[in-house]
């Protein structure tokens, strides 16, 4: 499995996307990878109105993966009063464990880099999953020691865990 054409996410990609990171943050039944999070949250994780105005929002971007035309990873890339954030960063269940979001964390970086004034890159992991969170540790990413509430009424899905906490990493890129 492999990735064979990039490309920035339009308005058409909003119902594949939403299907895609849903199904791979809060899978349903043996679809699961290993990144989900449905053990910690439940309900979906994007909408398609959330989907759009992300599309829609000046400073954000959504560059897409796929292979043989369909979608099967995708990374959000937003600046936010000069800092810039990772989020969503999504591969298809069935095709993990094939280096494909190693490969979309490493064009987010590029990404950035060329288009972005700042050198640094932001992301949030949810503190309790030690598996992603060890992920980024080892793609040069570290610990901020700043650590948030869950967005509980962010519209991302409702916490199964009292007290879930997210945690900043942040990484230099040039």
């Amino acid at each position: 499995m492999n990735i064979d054409e990039y490309r920035i996410a339009t308005v058409k990609d909003v119902p594949e996307l939403v299907s895609l990171i849903n199904n791979s943050y809060r899978p349903n039944g043996s679809e699961a990878g290993w990144t989900h999070e449905s053990e910690l949250i439940e309900g979906d994780r994007i909408n398609p109105q959330q989907l759009t105005d992300l599309l829609d929002r000046d400073g954000s971007t959504i560059l897409l993966g796929l292979n043989k035309g369909e979608i099967v990873a995708c990374v959000n890339i937003n600046e936010e009063s000069g800092a810039i954030y990772l989020a969503m960063l999504t591969v298809k269940p069935s095709c993990q464990n094939f280096g494909l979001g190693k490969e979309m964390l490493q064009l987010a970086e590029e990404y950035v880099e060329n288009q972005y004034e700042s050198s640094t890159l932001n992301l949030f992991v949810i503190s309790e999953r030690k598996e992603l969170y060890d992920f980024y540790l080892r793609r040069g990413y570290q610990s901020t020691e700043i650590i948030s509430d869950y967005p509980a009424n962010a519209g991302v899905g409702i916490p199964k865990v009292v007290g879930l906490k997210l945690a900043l990493l942040t990484k230099q890129i040039s």
